[in-house]
């Protein structure tokens, strides 16, 4: 019984903590979370290429680097693999933000982030199903999100050279 219980708040945790970061970024960066948000819309297989090239080689980078050397080189490996799972989560806020504007509520105009957390407690319900969310939804939404992300902030880079 006591398993049970511990794997519930476990999973608990996990899904309140990944909303929380979800409606934390777009408080945060409102214009990356609404670029990675029309990324989804205009581009989701380029987001998800380009998420894929960028976020699975820095995560072995980090792996590698987390495994070998020196405890000050292990914190700077696992600081990689932090940061690009970090950057993951902002652009999916992207996603959340795209999701949660098909879920329209009267509330929106003026609390925008709620369709951040609308969007982010599906996007986290299909994270949790068992299997199929933990190994094909959770690392093509972070993956994406990385590629989102990195777009949003390129194309930021490129209105403000302008």
């Amino acid at each position: 019984m006591a398993d049970v219980l511990l794997w519930t708040f476990v999973i608990l945790g996990f899904y309140v903590i990944i909303i929380a970061y979800w409606v934390g970024a777009v408080g945060l960066a409102p214009g990356l979370v609404e670029r990675s948000c029309e990324r989804f819309g205009k581009s989701p297989w380029k987001s998800f290429f380009i998420g894929l090239g960028m976020g699975v080689p820095l995560i072995g980078i980090g792996l590698l680097i987390a495994n070998g050397g020196a405890p000050f080189i292990k914190i700077f490996g696992i600081l990689i693999v932090l940061l690009v799972f970090l950057l993951g989560l902002c652009g999916s806020a992207g996603l959340c933000l795209r999701i949660g504007k098909g879920l329209v509520h009267p509330l929106d105009e003026a609390q925008p982030w709620l369709r951040v957390k609308r969007g982010g407690i599906v996007l986290g319900l299909m994270i949790i199903f068992p299997v199929l969310g933990w190994l094909f939804v959770f690392p093509v939404a972070i993956l994406t999100g990385v590629g989102a992300a990195f777009l949003g902030w390129r194309d930021s880079k490129k209105v403000s050279d302008e």
